[in-house]
């Protein structure tokens, strides 16, 4: 006697929320914002239409959930980043750069989606929460690097600096407008750009005063 064929099963189990999550990440990283749908990732986890609706009013509340979960990672990651290398304050802020840099090139995920998306409220504190957490842990490494009566602003707009800088850098290669190299090449000629960068500030300062 054979067996039974097994029925198709739709998505029924563990944290749908964040499974939706999960694939709209996926689904950014194939398709970008303009081709994002809650049913098509209703489709790709398996659950009708209207599951979504349960855990996201709309399109753009997953979208928001999908920018801070990115967001959130990316400062993890530099957070891990800089612990690996080590006690010396330039180290571990070149460090973030390097990481970011990989992140890009490994996720390639949302990247339109968390620095050019305008998001309207009450979805926009979603984002800035986690944005003001990415700021808060590179200006806590920032402020080891510069001289201790630094300002705020000032040791804001050399994290601007920073970030930029290596964003700017990660994502041309992303782009493909850079012969290919592996990703740890990248990293290393992040980290070194980032740690020019530093140091020359760091002269900046002393010869000024």
């Amino acid at each position: 006697m054979s067996s039974p064929t097994p029925k198709k099963r739709g998505y029924h189990h563990g944290d749908l929320r964040q499974e939706l999550i999960r694939e709209s990440l996926a689904l950014l990283a194939e398709s970008g914002v303009s081709g994002f749908s809650v049913a098509k990732v209703a489709a790709r986890v398996g659950v009708s239409s209207a599951a979504p609706y349960r855990h996201f009013p709309d399109r753009e509340a997953l979208l928001a959930a999908c920018a801070a979960a990115i967001i959130g990672d990316i400062t993890d990651v530099l957070a891990e980043a800089a612990g690996r290398a080590g006690p010396d304050p330039v180290d571990r802020l070149a460090a973030t750069a390097g990481a970011y840099t990989r992140f890009v090139l490994e996720h390639r995920t949302g990247l339109d989606l968390i620095y050019s998306y305008d998001f309207a409220e009450p979805h926009r504190p979603t984002v800035q929460e986690q944005s003001r957490r990415l700021t808060a842990a590179l200006m806590r490494l920032a402020a080891d690097v510069l001289p201790a009566d630094t300002s705020w602003a000032d040791t804001a707009e050399f994290v601007y600096v920073h970030l930029s800088t290596t964003h700017g850098y990660a994502t041309l290669l992303f782009k493909g407008t850079r012969p290919p190299q592996g990703i740890d090449d990248h990293a290393a000629r992040a980290v070194a750009a980032a740690r020019d960068h530093i140091t020359g500030h760091l002269l900046r300062l002393r010869d000024a005063r």
